[in-house]
């Protein structure tokens, strides 16, 4: 009978990993990331670092962990109108004044100095949100009559990437303004501008 591999120690708590992230949030938040110590994190848990190093093996990582826990993705917006489903994927970066905004700001400025934090925020924060304008692009090709050499994986990073830069350098927050701006005025005339280059050179 074949049994399936036990990882060796004692299985993760839940309750303790909620409690880890909790406290990671608030130090962001309070400190900042610069500040932000796993002593610190430990101390205001209640736990050890032992603990803390058994789920994430660096600063960088449980930092993410914490901002990817209070920063999901919402499902790929369907609505059957390609620009509401533009917009939609573009408001997913809203952030209202408040603890989320200021957990976004913080990783998002110090990921600008750290490798490690921004290749680890990137993987965990950014693909899943840029991963909204891909699938709602492609859908596009696939089914709105979209042409086929639209670059869908260079549009699809367009806004993640004003994102990113009015975030992390400027240190401003998402508008709804900045989601219609982007979506009418470069989203939405590219797809129409490749779609004509590519009628043209099929004639």
């Amino acid at each position: 009978m074949e049994t399936t591999a036990r990882r060796p120690g004692r299985p993760s708590d839940p309750r303790i990993d909620e409690q880890l992230l909790r406290g990671t949030q608030d130090l962001l938040v309070e400190q900042g990331y610069e500040r932000l110590t796993m002593d610190a994190v430990a101390q205001r848990c209640g736990a050890s670092k032992a603990t803390i190093y058994r789920r994430w093996p660096s600063k960088a990582a449980l930092v993410v962990a914490a901002a990817a826990a209070a920063l999901q993705a919402p499902d790929v917006p369907d609505t059957g109108d390609l620009r509401t489903d533009l917009l939609e994927c573009g408001r997913a970066y809203l952030q209202r004044e408040g603890r989320d905004s200021q957990i976004l700001a913080a990783v998002m400025s110090a990921s600008r100095y750290d490798p490690a934090l921004r290749d680890a925020a990137q993987h965990a924060l950014g693909a899943p949100f840029g991963n909204l304008f891909e699938q709602v692009l492609s859908r596009a090709v696939d089914r709105e009559g979209v042409s086929a050499v639209v670059d869908v994986p260079t549009l699809a990073q367009v806004f993640p990437a004003i994102a990113y830069q009015q975030v992390a350098a400027q240190g401003r927050l998402i508008t709804e303004q900045d989601v219609v701006r982007v979506v009418d005025g470069v989203l939405l005339p590219a797809l129409a501008a490749q779609a004509t280059f590519a009628a043209g050179a099929r004639r």
